[in-house]
């Protein structure tokens, strides 16, 4: 009860000041380092688990990016099969600040900068309205504990009717690639997908050699 209202207090504050600082640019070695790391990592998952089909003007959806770190690993792995493409990134807690006070956004603009046609959006999924070839996402949230700890108040914590939505954003012939954290979380969202009557390939544990992650990673690939 007092953390749902602390997050629901925070997020309503953050969300209506929008402060930030500006300008960010990591200068940090070792953090560039595990970020390069992170985009190989990124592409080498997202080649191993779609199929890729050669398209023109596809539309991506990356969903709950964050500061979206790992865009230049989306990026390029779609530009290596899609002619012109639009990449974007939704983040509902766009506005949380870092301990440097530069906000997700401001972080995000760093990351995604020079990558044509890719665009941040502050939002909620729900807001969404375009139809997408491709959806990605990356460790959705299905129980609280976690939903709490990254501070969201819970009135946002809706893992079925998201889901719903963002199948129901799915061109024909879409993919869309969910990646869970822990085989618990991996469980649940199974049981998701066949409550909402989901057709999906389960990938199972996904690796990479670029990098690996203390909690496994699952993968389940849904083609509409």
């Amino acid at each position: 009860m007092i953390q749902n209202l602390k997050n629901t207090i925070d997020f309503f504050i953050r969300n209506n000041t929008r402060f930030s600082r500006k300008n960010f640019v990591e200068k940090n070695e070792k953090l560039l380092h595990r970020n390069y790391l992170e985009n190989l990592y990124t592409f080498d998952i997202l080649d191993k688990c779609l199929k890729k089909t050669q398209q023109v003007n596809a539309a991506i959806l990356d969903i709950g990016c964050k500061n979206w770190f790992y865009a230049k690993g989306e990026f390029y792995f779609f530009k290596s099969f899609c002619k012109d493409f639009e990449l974007d990134g939704v983040e509902i807690d766009a506005h949380r600040l870092y301990s440097n006070f530069y906000s997700r956004y401001e972080t995000a603009k760093f990351y995604i900068k020079n990558l044509k046609n890719t665009t941040y959006i502050a939002a909620n999924l729900l807001d969404i309205t375009k139809k997408y070839d491709y959806i990605i996402w990356f460790l959705p949230f299905v129980t609280k504990e976690p939903h709490r700890y990254w501070g969201l108040p819970d009135c946002l914590f809706m893992p079925e009717k998201l889901l719903s939505h963002a199948y129901n954003l799915l061109k024909a012939n879409g993919q869309m690639l969910i990646i869970n954290q822990g085989e618990k979380e991996a469980l649940i969202q199974k049981q998701l997908l066949d409550k909402l009557n989901i057709k999906y390939e389960e990938k199972g544990i996904v690796k990479s050699g670029f990098l690996e992650y203390k909690n496994s990673r699952y993968a389940y690939l849904i083609k509409k």
